[in-house]
């Protein structure tokens, strides 16, 4: 399919950009971030197709994300084991370690952007798909303190599975915390730890269906007026003559 760029305009901080294929006739509007007037038409093309693309298949680009992620880390680790075995290499090394370290930091980022997104806007259709995601946060460990924002998994054995889920639980912390094994229940909507504002637990809930909208027939108004006719006024004045 063969895309051009058919619009593009800049409005609060995002640049609005339209695609188009005449075969088979499709048309696309999506938000970058950013200004983006300046770019070239392929590139703003392929950038509507990548957020398509994600759409389309979220739990694709996460994992893809998240393989990139280890990927880097264990360059990262590489180039660490490097840097202690010799000091001749230690400029180099130390520029390499910074590029990885760097990279891992940018994809860990995408990972967490991609999971948190997916999962609390409810974008999911599939409860197999939000086990993926949760799989790629680790589970929290006893002792360990958080910072806020931080994400972790809590198993919660009492959960029914609706849709292949699995157990685990998705936990944003919005406070420190040191986790000393409290069950995710403390973290659900009115549980103890969420109403003292240390973090909200967000199961999966299946993507509501589009359903079609029922409109209220308008009730009948009349057209034609009754229209009361005035009181016949007298056609002749009567005079007296004078005598």
């Amino acid at each position: 399919m063969e895309f051009v760029l058919v619009n593009k305009f800049f409005r609060v901080g995002k640049t609005e950009v339209s695609i188009q294929c005449d075969k088979p006739l499709t048309f696309f509007t999506r938000e970058l971030e950013g200004d983006r007037l300046g770019d070239t038409d392929e590139t703003l093309i392929e950038a509507v197709k990548e957020i398509l693309r994600t759409e389309l298949d979220p739990t694709s680009a996460i994992v893809q994300a998240q393989a990139k992620l280890q990927e880097t880390q264990a360059k990262l680790e590489q180039a660490e084991q490097k840097l202690a075995q010799t000091e001749a290499k230690q400029t180099a090394t130390d520029q390499e370690v910074k590029q990885n370290k760097t990279e891992s930091d940018h994809y860990g980022k995408v990972s967490y952007a991609l999971v948190l997104t997916l999962i609390t806007e409810k974008l999911l259709q599939y409860g197999t798909a939000y086990k993926v995601l949760v799989d790629l946060i680790q589970s929290a460990e006893v002792g360990k303190h958080y910072m806020p924002g931080d994400l972790i998994t809590i198993e919660d054995p009492e959960h029914v599975e609706l849709d292949g889920e699995g157990k685990r639980v998705l936990v944003q912390l919005n406070r420190e915390f040191t986790y000393n094994g409290e069950p995710a229940s403390d973290f659900i909507r009115n549980g103890r730890l969420e109403r003292d504002g240390y973090g909200a637990a967000w199961k999966y809930e299946p993507k509501e269906q589009n359903k079609p909208t029922t409109v209220a027939p308008t009730a009948a108004v009349s057209t034609t007026a009754t229209v009361t006719p005035t009181a016949t006024e007298p056609s002749a004045t009567t005079v007296t003559p004078n005598q």
